[in-house]
C-alpha cells in the first residue's frame, strides 16, 4: 500500500470547563468531547523524500505553521523513517471555528503515515506524538466519545451505554461569517481570572449527573461563552434566542461555531430559520450526527 484516504472528523464539546492556568502555561480543563460525521478528507501517499502539502482551501497555511506538516516532521523524527509523504487535504471544516479541524488533520495524518509505513508506532505512541502537536490532537487518534482532562491530553472513553446514547444524535452546526482565535480566547480568560474559571468540582458534578441520568440539558456548558460573547455579541444573542425557544445549544470550543441538538425535522427547520434570521447570508449551516 502506497496511498491512503481517511476522513478527518470535526468535533464538538458537549461540555467544556476551564479551571485555570497551570504552571506550564497550559490550562487545566474538563470536557466531554465527541466526533461528528462531518469533516475533511485527507489523502496521503508515499513519496521519495520530504513533505508536500496541498489543500483545497487557499487560506490554509502550507508551511511549517500547518499541523499536518508538523505531524509529518515529528513522525519521521520519532520513527527514523526516511520515506517522504504527500498530503492532499479536501477542506470542509471552517477555520477558527472551535471544531478542532487542524488537530483532527494532524492526528489523522499520524494514523495514515503509521499505516503506510507498517505501523512502527503503537496507539500509545501515536497519542503521545499527537499530544506534542496540540491539546486536542490525542482525541482524534480514536475519535470516540470521551471525557477529556489535563490540558486536553488525558482521555477516558465514555462507558459503552453512555456512548451509545450519544452516537447518531442529530447535530446542527452553525457558524457566523467570522472566526475566533483560540489563543486570543485563552488570553481573555487569563485577563478575567479568577472569576472566568470554573471549579473542577462543578464540572465533575455535571458529568456525574449526566452519567446517572443520560440527560444532556444539564451537561451543556462552556466556559468560553461568556468571554468570547462579550466581544462577539452575535454568538450569545443567537444562543439566547434558541434557548428561549427550548432548543439545546452551545458554542463549541473557543468558537465561533455553535451547535444545537435536534430531535425531528420540525426542530431542524425552526433552528435553521432562527439562525438564518440572526446571521444572514454569511451563515455556515450543516446537519450532521455524532459518531
Amino acid at each position: 500500500m502506497t496511498s491512503l484516504s481517511l476522513d478527518s472528523p470535526a468535533k464538538i464539546n458537549l461540555m467544556l470547563s476551564v479551571h485555570g492556568q497551570r504552571g506550564d502555561g497550559f490550562h487545566a480543563l474538563t470536557s466531554l468531547i465527541v466526533a461528528l460525521d462531518f469533516g475533511d478528507r485527507l489523502h496521503v501517499s508515499l513519496k521519495g523524500d520530504g513533505v508536500d502539502f496541498h489543500c483545497s482551501d487557499p487560506e490554509v497555511p502550507t508551511g511549517e505553521a500547518n499541523l499536518i506538516v508538523r505531524a509529518a516532521c515529528a513522525f519521521r523524527s520519532r520513527t527514523g523513517i526516511k520515506e517522504g509523504f504527500k498530503f492532499d487535504l479536501d477542506k470542509r471544516i471552517p477555520m477558527g471555528a472551535g471544531l478542532g479541524g487542524g488537530s483532527s488533520n494532524a492526528a489523522v495524518a499520524l494514523r495514515a503515515m503509521n499505516e503506510l509505513t507498517g505501523r512502527p508506532l503503537n496507539r500509545s505512541d501515536l497519542q503521545d506524538l499527537a499530544a506534542d502537536l496540540g491539546s486536542d490532537c490525542p482525541f482524534f487518534i480514536d475519535a470516540v466519545p470521551a471525557k477529556m482532562t489535563g490540558r486536553g491530553d488525558i482521555l477516558d472513553p465514555l462507558p459503552q451505554d453512555l456512548a451509545k446514547q450519544l452516537r447518531g444524535r442529530r447535530v446542527l452546526i452553525f457558524r457566523p461569517d467570522f472566526g475566533v482565535n483560540t489563543r486570543w480566547a485563552y488570553r481573555r480568560l487569563i485577563e478575567a481570572s479568577p472569576r472566568a474559571y470554573e471549579p473542577e468540582a462543578l464540572a465533575s458534578a455535571r458529568l456525574n449527573d449526566f452519567a446517572s441520568s443520560g440527560e444532556l440539558s444539564g451537561l451543556l456548558s462552556n466556559t468560553f461563552e461568556a468571554c468570547v460573547g462579550a466581544k462577539y455579541l452575535a454568538i450569545p444573542c443567537l444562543l439566547e434566542e434558541l434557548r428561549a425557544e427550548g432548543h439545546l445549544c452551545l458554542m463549541s470550543g473557543s468558537g465561533s461555531c455553535c451547535f444545537a441538538l435536534a430531535e425531528n425535522e420540525a426542530e431542524v427547520a425552526a433552528i435553521r430559520t432562527i439562525c438564518h434570521s440572526a446571521w444572514g447570508s454569511g451563515l455556515f449551516f450543516i446537519e450532521t450526527s455524532i459518531l
